[in-house]
């Protein structure tokens, strides 16, 4: 028997402290506890009771057990009330009096014998106590909450479960409602017939604790604390939730964010956020809208986020700090990209064919009149050389044949970028589209550029040659091509013995992927939106026009596909180009 209280009351003090340390603030996890306090103080006041020999300690003891038990109806009741979302009905109107009459009964319980008068002599069983003239009010003021509960939500306790709340506050119902029954078999009616039973009342309620935590464990209501709760919520989230002190250095933060920076999050605690965000202003009230910054992340390369207004997060009416959240504005700033991008081609594209027209029948007339002087040039020379005058002046006649040399090649040039320029016309015919593998276009494109490479660039190409597209072939192929010699001049500048070029060919769902990455010398985030603007380049002058991969970004859009690039200065870039697949005979969203 011993045993037993000391289990019981053992049980009931760790569940109510189980659910007072994960969640204090919830009112149904207070009253519960409460109840298995409650529990635990019955079940310790039976444990001394059944070992003390002395009679008047035995009327303490069953005085101050009745503090044990008469709340617990009352609590039982209460909170069913918040367990089944009902806190506002009427019948929590009478919690108040019935508290108040609690006090009352417990005052009196304590301080006279008109709730216990005595106690029996004691038997082989040990105790049995003598009641006085109030005790009735006392048991009605245990059993009156636990019948109320029964009328109220006598649907409710015998439905089907509808969630975990409600079977919650049935298992609390049901379990005191037995409890009440086999306290009062062996606590009153056995005793009142000089029967004694063995108590168990207090085991079977530290037993409907278990049920309790067991239910709680299962649906995963009041188990998990509002702070553990909200990390767990906090830790799913794609933005970043940064939590800072007045001096700017984090206190707290979300997975997300550490993912932001390139560190783990628990390691960023106790630093300054200026570590990242270098631009991020030292008063934190100077925000008020949304703004625009960069996280320079620990691999170097720079992340564009938004950061919010901070919100004032208090602890016991202190300022603790200010919480931000930083969304990663990668797909946005891509998303503008493409769309300025877009629009300055269009732009283009609305000036160049007249444009185009303007200057192509003139540079094709130059072109023929330097090809004819390029003729006669070549026929004096010959005349010279038989009349044996050419010594005279052949340092003049062969500079003459070098010029036009020249100026034919400039006229090449210029029509050259008046056909490129022409190509963004809305008019500009591609051609008719024809199946193809990507992998022969990809391999033919390799033979092209890799005869501009050094020795010491190493080209990995991985290639599925399942992968088929709708396109025009040589434009395509003029794109990977484009690609590839950009990449090759990159790494070009680089002091190492070897230099790695990797070029590969997958899909995904219904689009065709290529990916194609160096170890060059990267590109500056300054300078990487504007590499698909017309005529701009990075490169030394008369090495490239500009035009390159403003072409190649137009040819993959007029094939319904998408091109971006990625890079870190030093360390490389990386292009993918997206297309529509070839599935079941037919190019899926080919625009």
């Amino acid at each position: 028997m011993l045993l037993m209280k000391i289990v019981a009351a053992s049980v009931s003090v760790a569940l109510a402290a189980g659910l007072l340390t994960r969640d204090r603030d919830l009112k149904a996890n207070r009253l519960i506890a409460a109840f298995l306090l409650c529990n635990a103080f019955w079940a310790t006041c039976e444990f001394y009771l059944l070992q003390t020999q002395d009679p008047a300690v035995a009327v303490v003891l069953y005085r101050w057990m009745r503090m044990g038990w008469m709340p617990l109806g009352l609590l039982c009741m209460h909170a069913s009330l918040n367990l089944t979302s009902m806190p506002n009905h009427p019948i929590s109107r009478i919690i108040p009096v019935f508290y108040c009459a609690l006090a009352i009964i417990s005052v009196l319980s304590i301080n006279s014998d008109w709730i216990v008068s005595g106690v029996a002599p004691r038997n082989a069983g040990g105790w049995i106590g003598e009641f006085g003239t109030l005790f009735p009010i006392a048991y009605a003021l245990m059993s009156a909450p636990v019948v109320i509960i029964l009328v109220v939500w006598r649907r409710l306790m015998v439905g089907a479960d509808r969630d975990g709340e409600d079977e919650l506050a049935r298992i609390i119902f049901f379990g005191v409602s037995i409890s009440l029954v086999s306290g009062t078999l062996t606590a009153v009616v056995l005793p009142f017939f000089n029967v004694h039973a063995i108590t168990m009342t207090t085991s079977l309620l530290s037993f409907v604790g278990l049920l309790v935590a067991w239910t709680l464990r299962r649906f995963g209501h009041s188990m998990i604390s509002p702070e553990a709760f909200a990390r767990e919520i906090f830790d799913t989230l794609d933005d970043g939730i940064v939590v800072l002190g007045e001096n700017g250095v984090v206190r707290d933060s979300n997975r997300a964010f550490g993912r932001m920076i390139g560190v783990d999050s628990n390691r960023a605690v106790g630093l300054e956020i200026t570590n990242w965000i270098p631009d991020f202003p030292g008063q934190v009230e100077s925000f008020d809208v949304p703004t625009f910054l960069e996280i320079r992340q620990e691999s170097g390369s720079r992340l564009p986020v938004v950061i919010s207004p901070p919100v004032k997060m208090k602890a016991r009416r202190h300022l603790a700090g200010h919480v931000y959240v930083i969304r990663d504005r990668r797909e946005v700033t891509s998303l503008q990209r493409q769309l300025a991008v877009s629009g300055r081609l269009a732009a283009v594209g609305d000036l160049s064919k007249s444009i185009s027209e303007s200057i192509h029948a003139p540079a094709a007339a130059t072109q023929v009149h330097l090809e004819r002087l390029a003729a006669d040039w070549q026929a004096m020379l010959n005349w010279l050389e038989a009349t044996g005058k050419l010594e005279e002046s052949r340092e003049a006649v062969l500079e003459g044949l070098e010029l036009i040399d020249e100026c034919v090649e400039g006229i090449d040039r210029v029509t050259s970028i008046v056909q490129e320029v022409g190509s963004f016309s809305a008019d500009f015919q591609h051609g008719s589209f024809t199946r193809h593998r990507l992998s022969e276009i990809v391999e033919c494109a390799v033979r092209i550029a890799r005869t501009q490479a050094k020795p010491n660039v190493d080209i990995e190409i991985q290639l599925d040659p399942d992968i088929e597209v709708m396109c025009h072939r040589s434009e395509l192929e003029r794109v990977v091509t484009n690609i590839l010699v950009n990449a090759i001049h990159a790494l070009d500048g680089m002091d190492r013995d070897v230099s790695h070029l990797s070029v590969a060919v997958g899909a995904q769902g219904d689009r065709a992927l290529l990916h194609i990455e160096d170890d060059g010398c990267g590109i500056e985030s300054n300078v990487l939106d504007r590499i698909f603007d017309p005529f701009f380049t990075t490169k030394p002058v008369g090495r490239g026009t500009g035009l390159g991969l403003a072409i190649s970004y137009h040819i993959v859009r007029k094939h319904g596909g998408q091109i971006r690039v990625s890079s870190i200065v030093d360390r490389g870039t990386s292009v993918a180009v997206e297309l529509p697949r070839l599935m079941d005979g037919r190019a899926e969203n080919v625009a």
